[in-house]
């Protein structure tokens, strides 16, 4: 179970949180899974369920989710000289029905294949808030907004990958072997497209407390009208581009951590201002490209691995250095060191200091302190994972 409470100065309070539940027979040869998430309101509730059998060389599942994600637009208009704050929700329904298959060729290799069926549905909320001429919010409506939704999206999807992994762990994660995954996955109906993946890792422990981890990581679609080179989420398009700056790829860019200003305000031609925001927009991309170099130590854990004997809370620090670049097939990015804010398509790299600890065998959490050097006016500051 989990559960999350917020509040804030204008929008009032929120709750929201779900449970996941894992079932298996004695010898783990069937497997059922099952999870439902609440957020906001009852249009918010989402699930999932899976099953699959184990029992035979050749595994195969089965499932079907319906997940919504919600995206919040925020701007002030004026409209007959009356100042309001909008705030739209952007909701997307993922409803999916899969199954896959996996034929392990070894202790460490397998091939899996996959077909899905998935349907994206749109739904828009406006909630406007009058200010007087202090600021203060003295009126507010909420409004559907159908004439803003997109069409309802249909795909189907095939895919075949490589499957590798013969790492060792340690408390935290793996400190030696390798893992890859090679994937090609074919979209059809409403979309057209190819999405590649080549994720490989290594884990090299030259000393029993020293590891060092290397990762190459390219995510891309291709084929089909994905262009998303205006950055960020877009009614107009219905495929929208992969995000560089989420933890798990690229630390000190995640996307809560940026703020108004370290963005530039430009003068179209049309003589009226609008913001851009380079410094968050070259984040977004149909095509992803990720390097990752870690060192790592075990600072708590037991007198055989660890520099301090305390099993309670396993702990590991180490040092990174993380780079990656978002484009389409369009862009041209310059592969060159720019630390100006203004540059478009350019790679962005972060380096600094991070600590995982194992809480109670079952949550691992990672503190980073990380210096973003395409982000000149955030400089060093932490970040949870």
């Amino acid at each position: 179970p989990s559960i999350g409470i917020g509040t804030g100065d204008r929008f009032g309070n929120y709750i929201g949180g779900g449970a996941s539940a894992f079932f298996s027979d004695m010898l783990g040869d069937e497997l059922l899974g099952v999870a439902i998430q609440a957020q906001g309101e009852l249009k918010d509730i989402g699930g999932q369920v899976v099953y699959g059998d184990l029992s035979d060389r050749l595994n195969w599942q089965v499932g079907a989710a319906r997940v919504p994600t919600l995206f919040f637009q925020n701007g002030l208009v004026n409209e007959g000289g009356v100042d309001a704050l909008v705030q739209r929700r952007w909701r997307i329904y993922s409803n999916t029905l899969s199954t896959q298959l996996s034929y392990p060729l070894s202790q460490t290799r397998r091939l899996e294949f996959g077909v899905s069926a998935s349907r994206y549905d749109y739904d828009i909320e406006e909630d406007r808030f009058v200010l007087d001429e202090f600021g203060r919010i003295i009126g507010a409506e909420r409004l559907d907004r159908p004439d803003l939704e997109p069409d309802a999206i249909n795909l189907g999807q095939v895919s075949v990958a490589w499957v590798g992994d013969n790492t060792i762990n340690g408390f935290v994660g793996p400190i030696r072997g390798g893992r890859f995954r090679f994937e090609l996955e074919q979209a059809f109906l409403d979309e057209s497209f190819v999405t590649a993946i080549a994720d490989w890792r290594r884990y090299i422990s030259p000393t029993r407390n020293l590891a060092f981890a290397v990762r190459g990581l390219h995510y891309g679609r291709y084929g089909g009208d994905l262009q998303s080179s205006s950055g960020g989420f877009s009614r107009t398009r219905a495929i929208q581009p992969l995000f560089l700056g989420y933890e798990t790829l690229i630390r000190g860019y995640a996307s809560e951590s940026f703020t108004a200003e370290e963005c530039v305000t430009g003068t179209p031609s049309t003589g009226s201002e609008a913001l851009s925001c380079p410094v968050f927009d070259r984040l977004f991309g149909q095509r992803l490209g990720v390097v990752n170099l870690e060192a790592r130590v075990p600072l708590l854990g037991v007198e055989q691995y660890g520099l301090i004997a305390f099993p309670f809370i396993p702990t590991e620090v180490g040092a990174f250095l993380d780079a990656g670049v978002a484009f389409d097939s369009t862009d041209d990015v310059d592969f060159s060191f720019d630390t100006s804010r203004d540059a478009q398509r350019i790679p962005v790299f972060s380096t600094g200091f991070t600590a995982r600890m194992n809480l109670l065998g079952v949550l691992i959490m990672e503190a980073y302190y990380a210096y973003p050097f395409q982000r000149p006016d955030k400089g060093w500051h932490w970040g949870f994972n």
